[in-house]
């Protein structure tokens, strides 16, 4: 072997500035999973609650399958208010907020209420907001879907 393959070889100049670029790439793409990963939750929590904040209020409205009731619960869910405005996550509309009331049999009626007992339920699907980073694995958006049952109880919305 020549000598000056040797002496490069045995070289200790340069080592770190090779190692930092082949560690640089990889932290930096954990960093940027574990950021994305971060949002990601977060926006699937502003969901959590929005679909929670609409069951509860249909659940004390005194007719939960009255469509005016159910359209202020859609507009509860993505925006946080009954009048509307910006949604809690980028993207999610009121079109993809489900509702259902459904009847349950409660034939031993031990507690309070009658033999039958309404479920109103909210939920919802719809494809989350990225930094981009998904894209740049080449991977797709994941999907929020979730819902939320709440015992209707009838009585005044909350105030």
């Amino acid at each position: 072997m020549p000598r000056w393959l040797k002496s490069l070889w045995k070289a200790e100049c340069g080592a770190a500035l090779v190692e930092s670029a082949i560690v640089i790439p990889v932290f930096l793409t954990l960093v940027g999973g574990v950021y994305e990963f971060g949002f990601f939750l977060y926006q699937q929590q502003l969901a959590v609650s929005g679909v929670r904040d609409a069951a509860r209020y249909l659940a004390l409205t005194t007719n939960p399958t009255d469509a005016s009731n159910q359209g202020d619960a859609r507009n509860l869910a993505v925006t946080g208010s009954i009048a509307g405005g910006r949604p809690r996550v980028p993207g999610w509309t009121t079109s993809d907020v489900s509702i259902a009331v459904s009847t349950v049999s409660y034939s031993a009626g031990t507690y309070s209420g009658g033999s039958a007992v309404q479920i109103v339920t909210v939920s919802t699907s719809f494809v989350g907001p990225s930094l981009g980073f998904f894209g740049l694995l080449g991977l797709n958006q994941p999907t929020i879907s979730l819902s939320h049952q709440e015992r209707f109880v009838g009585g005044p919305p909350p105030g």
